[in-house]
């Protein structure tokens, strides 16, 4: 009896086992990223059973094959096991013809086996150069459009080379994450909007009281009362100016552009505002230029929000030194940019308020430009991120484009 073989193949099948209980597990909790982990070992493991030889230290062609050839029981098992997954799975073979690799593959593409049709962004995607890219594809279903997180990896059969793909739907998850930002926005709107017009209402009503007695005193008060209604109103109306500038964000108009083009403007444009106040601005660049495709508009806007925070952060803090400092570096196919001040930092409880819509710590403050800023850089490829808090250090923002 060979006790190797037959310990190969309860190992397999204990850890397929133990793959299964882990994906319903994560699946129930909302692990998706470890859901696609275990379903890539699954088939893995599945690919091996199938496919594999495992080979002793002198092997007999014989035994090779044996060993390479599960039993049918065994291959009900494991196709048992993949069918009952519930992410749908793919197979691209080496001709480029697309299989399903269970139930609910082929219940998603209502198909027996192969994918004649098959959606032109799935394709793409299933063909892309590398399994290890992060990709997102959109496919019709019963109810509608839906977005699929797509996890991929190659592997060699005895057809060639192969590429499974686990699709798993995660638009569940975006429509949670559209509804949690809508009410995170209504309730700071109505936050805003009402702390803007009631004292406007009681100010209105003071005045209308005041103007009705008719004497000098009541109408100097009913003035003054009238003035701070205006000078409410007009803090609304930057509110709302703010709100339209943020809602209305233009799609970037990419052009290629010298990095160094760009640094030099956002240079230009700090000093002109800040050298006044002897706030001075550090840059560096990289050792060797190059292009990028941006919008130089909109970067140097969304640069100028971050650095003007930095300005602001340094006039705030003690001691005569007040600089910021804004370092760029290549990256692969863009540029990451590094925004550092002498200021007293960002306060703990605010670190993960500050890209906020609205959210600020300034009497003037409209909170809209590090929110803004981010919004650029996402339109770029990148983020925008506040850096972990440095002892005896300002704030630390990393722009990547």
């Amino acid at each position: 009896m060979d006790f190797k073989r037959i310990g190969w193949r309860a190992l397999r099948q204990a850890l397929l086992f133990a793959c299964g209980i882990g994906v319903v597990v994560a699946l129930r909790f909302g692990l998706y990223a470890c859901t696609a982990v275990l379903l890539l070992l699954s088939v893995w493991l599945a690919s091996v059973a199938v496919w594999s030889v495992h080979v002793t230290d002198s092997p007999s062609p014989r035994s090779i094959t044996d060993a390479a050839t599960p039993s049918k029981a065994e291959q009900r098992w494991l196709g048992s096991l993949l069918d009952q997954t519930p992410a749908p799975l793919l197979v691209l073979h080496p001709d480029g013809v697309i299989h399903t690799g269970n139930r609910a593959a082929r219940l998603l593409f209502r198909t027996d086996d192969r994918l004649i049709d098959a959606p032109s962004t799935l394709a793409h995607a299933l063909n892309s150069p590398s399994a290890n890219e992060r990709l997102t594809v959109v496919l019709d279903t019963d109810g509608g459009p839906s977005a699929f997180a797509l996890s991929m990896s190659d592997l060699v059969g005895p057809e060639g080379a192969l590429r499974l793909a686990v699709l798993l739907d995660i638009q569940p998850e975006i429509r949670a994450a559209e509804a949690a930002a809508l009410r995170d926005l209504l309730q700071v709107l109505s936050h805003e909007i009402m702390n803007a017009l009631t004292p406007i209402a009681s100010l209105a009503g003071t005045a209308v009281d005041l103007l009705s007695d008719q004497t000098p005193a009541s109408t100097a008060q009913a003035r003054d009362a009238i003035e701070t209604l205006a000078r409410r109103a007009e803090g609304l109306t930057r509110f709302v100016d703010a709100y339209r500038t943020l809602a209305r964000l233009p799609p970037p108009s990419l052009k290629p552009t010298r990095l160094g083009a760009l640094l030099g403007e956002v240079a230009r444009v700090f000093r002109s505002r800040w050298e006044r106040q002897r706030v001075t601005l550090e840059v560096n660049e990289p050792a060797l230029d190059f292009d990028l495709d941006l919008d130089m508009d909109l970067l140097v806007h969304a640069l100028m929000n971050v650095l003007s925070n930095g300005a602001e952060a340094t006039l705030a803090a003690p001691g005569e030194t007040r600089w910021v400092k804004l370092t760029a570096r290549a990256r692969d196919n863009g540029a990451v940019l590094t925004i550092e001040d002498s200021g007293l930092g960002v306060a703990q409880p605010d670190r993960d308020r500050v890209f906020r819509p609205f959210f600020t710590t300034k009497a003037e403050g409209t909170g809209v430009g590090l929110s803004f800023a981010r919004q650029v850089a996402l339109s770029h490829g990148g983020d925008l991120a506040l850096l972990p808090q440095r002892a005896g250090t300002g704030a630390e923002f990393l722009m990547t484009i």
